[in-house]
């Protein structure tokens, strides 16, 4: 089966890094949000996808797994695999994940079946510990296939659409009122 759901994402955090970008809508900037607390490394490249807004008030997250590492602010197009479900302290916070689309090395990966098994562990365990010595909650509910990270990431959109004019606060405050399925640990 060809896989052609291929999205532009824009790397906030090199794998293999210890600091923390994110990027801030308001000033268009990606910023340092912090150094991680403890021994972890980023296990992939990550990113987001603009023009998109998850639950959690940022834009959809994305895992690009490569060879390389990318620096920050980088337009990587990225063939989406699946996605890995997830609640980050009382949050939902969906991470797609996918592969570099420009390098044939990857032009057989269609899903996340097609990545190698210890590297879906890898990426779990590292978010299920990050932020453990913040003293803040992770749970990885599990992977989810191609339809159903096509799906998420349509909702985000139709989301950024609706909500992306309002502050995070104002947005969390909103969605935490009006869809509470969404808020818990």
């Amino acid at each position: 089966m060809i896989n052609k759901f291929i999205l532009d994402v824009i790397i906030e955090i090199p794998k293999e890094s210890k600091v923390k970008y994110e990027y801030d809508r308001k000033t268009k900037q990606i910023k340092i949000d912090r150094v991680l607390y403890g021994a972890n490394v980023y296990p992939q490249n990550y990113g987001f996808i603009p023009e998109t807004l998850d639950w959690d008030g940022d834009e959809l997250d994305v895992l690009v797994y490569a060879q390389q590492s990318f620096n920050p602010g980088t337009l990587v197009p990225t063939r989406i695999l699946g996605a890995m479900e997830m609640i980050d302290d009382g949050e939902t916070d969906t991470k797609l994940i996918g592969v570099i689309a420009v390098d044939p090395r990857f032009a057989n990966k269609t899903s996340l079946q097609d990545l190698p098994e210890h590297t879906l562990k890898e990426i779990k365990n590292f978010f299920e510990t990050y932020k453990l010595l913040q003293n803040k909650k992770v749970i990885v509910k599990g992977f989810k296939d191609l339809a159903w990270a096509n799906k998420e990431y349509l909702e985000c959109v139709n989301l950024m659409k609706k909500y992306g004019k309002l502050s995070k606060d104002d947005f969390l405050k909103k969605m935490q009122r009006e869809h509470p399925e969404k808020y818990k640990v």
